[in-house]
């Protein structure tokens, strides 16, 4: 058996066997949005073509479960989650083969992080719309990668009608194609800036011919929110488009401080010589500081319900309420801010990625962990790898992490 071959069985069983153990575990009852979704689900299975009112995505998460649940004739809640868990461990599977066509380290270690990831777990096996999303996007990474931009385009739009969010890392995708295709190769010219200028704006017009199938996706989704009147389907009032939330970016950075904290103890002296070298560092992140501090704001309501059960909202109310807290909590975003910074990534492409992900939180006033997901994800994918010894300790960590939150949320007493 080939080593291929071999890697792609192991990650098999292992997600088999933790979606199998993970069912198990989990309470046969509907959890938090799982009630909307199954509920959607079943309108689906019983012929009525309608929307559940607290649904604020496009109904193809929806949809692609009926399809299955309807073919073997089942609507029990245990069956639907293991038909949304089939689907969403593909995620693993298309880091695995991203990573093989790379040519990169430890391919089938990192998809082992992928698989234990603790922002991942525990949607792997929930009734939740946000991995399926997920499978799409990369998806049309790999296809965008290899050349592929019309299937890409038709991925892309199947991923717009799971998660409309999807727009923002399908924007992406289409910044690192123009990138690749001869844009980012006249942008790095070591010219003077004017004729710098002057060739991107010759570039353009070749990159766009090679890359334009994949503007339609966005073309459509500005179409979907004209038609729409806005992004969110259902639950309009609490989805409200309009406001600039750097709350969201900052918690962001707390929540990436824990979840990759191997890499940040790996990367403090790459931190250190940073701040050593380049003085004007210190001052600026005094500056954020301060703006962090007199910035921070939890508004939307469903950050303030019930904080003994939303693990998140608990920290949220913490930092919101007690300017101790924040204070406390601002080195560790800051910590986490320069060790991402700093971890070197596989192309100059993927630098795309820091500012998308900047577009994506700050219209958001819900801070919601798996907004992260997508940015997480992509990064992972993006990184160069560290040393095995670092690499197997992140694995480590997260598994302990992801143990220790599906734990908490298989008790019914949390949630995230």
């Amino acid at each position: 058996m080939s080593p291929i071959a071999r890697g792609s069985l192991l990650l098999a069983i292992l997600a088999l066997g933790l979606v199998a153990l993970a069912l198990l575990v989990l309470p046969d009852q509907p959890m938090v949005d799982e009630h909307f979704h199954q509920g959607q689900i079943h309108l689906f299975l019983d012929g009525e073509f309608r929307m559940v009112p607290e649904i604020t995505v496009t109904p193809g998460y929806h949809l692609v479960i009926a399809g299955p649940a309807a073919v073997f004739g089942t609507r029990d809640l245990l069956y639907l989650r293991l038909i949304s868990a089939a689907l969403a461990m593909l995620t693993v599977f298309l880091a695995w083969t991203w990573w093989l066509r790379q040519g990169a380290e430890s391919p089938l270690l990192r998809s082992m992080q992928i698989l234990a990831c603790p922002l991942l777990w525990p949607f792997y096996v929930l009734l939740y719309t946000d991995l399926l999303a997920l499978v799409g996007l990369l998806a049309v990474l790999l296809l965008a990668d290899a050349g592929r931009f019309r299937i890409a385009m038709l991925f892309g739009l199947a991923t717009l009608f799971v998660r409309q969010t999807s727009v923002f890392w399908l924007g992406l995708i289409w910044l690192m194609a123009m990138h690749q295709a001869g844009l980012g190769a006249a942008m790095s010219r070591p010219v003077e800036l004017s004729r710098r200028l002057a060739g991107a704006g010759k570039a353009i017009r070749p990159a766009l011919a090679r890359t334009w199938p994949l503007l339609v996706p966005l073309l459509a989704f500005v179409l979907f929110v004209v038609v729409n009147r806005g992004v969110a389907v259902g639950d309009r009032l609490s989805h409200q488009v309009g406001g600039v939330y750097p709350s969201q970016i900052f918690f962001m950075l707390l929540v990436l401080w824990l979840v990759l904290l191997p890499l940040h103890l790996a990367n403090l002296g790459r931190i250190a010589g940073l701040l050593r070298s380049r003085l004007w560092l210190v001052p600026a992140l005094v500056l954020l500081g301060a703006a962090y501090m007199f910035s921070f704001e939890v508004s939307h309501h469903y950050n303030l319900g019930l904080p003994e059960f939303h693990l998140r909202n608990r920290v949220l109310g913490w930092l919101d309420g007690d300017w101790r807290w924040r204070l406390f909590a601002f080195p560790l975003m800051a910590w986490a801010l320069l060790s991402v910074a700093l971890t070197p990534l596989t192309s100059k492409a993927a630098l795309w990625l820091f500012p998308v992900t900047v577009l994506a939180m700050l219209p958001a006033e819900l801070i919601e962990q798996r907004y992260y997901i997508p940015p997480l994800v992509l990064w992972l994918l993006l990184r160069q790898a560290q040393s095995r010894a670092v690499e197997w300790t992140l694995l480590t960590w997260f598994a302990l992490l992801s143990t220790l939150i599906f734990a908490a949320v298989a008790s019914t007493r949390y949630f995230l």
